[in-house]
């Protein structure tokens, strides 16, 4: 896909990034997008981060602001994910992950937030720096 590169794949943790982002939208949704660009995101990942921030604004915001007030970590001790991330799982998740087409866990590229192994793809990354 367009919208993946190689920061997606090597930044283990996009989520505090986005979160800025996120941060940033409440302001300006200039720069919202500019903060997406400086991550490294196509336009069409701009377009579906940018929805799937404000689908989760909308349905998780007090969820969240509770969950960043508590400085939560992003998985509780059990495992499971915090609050916030559990609500954009259920509120944003089947929409991001239907027009992202590729995500992280079905890359099996790891990330700052633990997944169960059965949400994981695992897959051998070879990267080709030659001429083709």
């Amino acid at each position: 896909s367009s919208g993946i590169n190689a920061e997606y794949g090597i930044r283990q943790n996009l989520t505090d990034a986005t979160t800025k982002c996120a941060m940033d939208g409440i302001l300006s949704k200039k720069w919202q997008r500019e903060c997406l660009e400086n991550i490294g995101f196509s336009e069409e990942c701009i377009s579906i981060w940018s929805y799937n921030v404000a689908n989760s604004r909308s349905e998780c915001f007090w969820t969240c602001l509770l969950s960043k007030v508590r400085n939560e970590p992003y998985n509780k001790p059990d495992g499971i994910l915090n609050h916030c991330l559990q609500c954009d799982e259920d509120k944003s998740g089947p929409n991001f992950k239907y027009f992202s087409g590729r995500t992280r866990r079905n890359r099996g590229i790891p990330s700052a937030i633990h997944r169960p192994d059965s949400q994981v793809y695992f897959m051998e990354h070879c990267y080709w720096y030659g001429d083709l």
